[in-house]
């Protein structure tokens, strides 16, 4: 490793003369600035639904008006066959308006461990799940119903690999209507 030598400017040598304007620097283009997003009012309004679950059952304990920045949709079309959790704000006519994929809030597996260190781990079935989980949409007065979407492990004994987190098409589990 090579030392380097420290070194100390004087206050004199860091004080440099606004250079002066040639014909070059006149004759640069600014480089183009990026088009902001026009936001509209309600691009900082959300909306927080807190749901609770009781192994399948799921349901709406609050719904709160909040002014956030949310990330951009997920895919609005051409998901009906994947697999995972996700929540969808849709319109009056069933128009699908934003989409978020989540984590699975609603765990409905756990992961066991073998006895002994050669095999595999394991999944199985959670019992007794309970919980709340927070889901974000944008408020919109267009977005009139919210519906939860998840895959259902494919067993219910024990399980090796990934498959078993998310082996079926996601269903949907829950669909209610906004309150406005």
């Amino acid at each position: 490793m090579v030392a380097r030598k420290a070194t100390r400017k004087s206050k004199a040598s860091k004080k440099t003369k606004p250079a002066k304007k040639t014909s070059k620097t006149k004759a640069r283009k600014k480089p183009a600035k990026a088009k902001a997003r026009k936001s509209s009012p309600e691009s900082n309004k959300a909306m927080r639904l807190t749901f609770s679950y009781d192994g399948d059952d799921v349901k709406l304990i609050s719904q709160q008006r909040t002014e956030m920045n949310l990330p951009s949709s997920d895919a609005v079309k051409g998901y009906g066959t994947h697999k995972g959790f996700w929540a969808e704000l849709r319109s009056g006519s069933d128009k699908t308006l934003y989409r978020t994929v989540m984590h699975h809030p609603t765990k409905n597996d756990a992961e066991v461990f073998p006895g002994s260190p050669n095999e595999p781990i394991a999944r199985e079935p959670a019992p007794k799940r309970k919980g709340v989980f927070v889901v974000l949409l944008p408020d919109t007065d267009k977005g009139e119903q919210v519906i939860l979407c998840r895959s259902a492990a494919a067993t219910k004994g024990p399980t090796k690999g990934i498959r078993a987190l998310a082996s079926k098409s996601a269903e949907e589990i829950l669909r209610l209507k906004l309150k406005k």
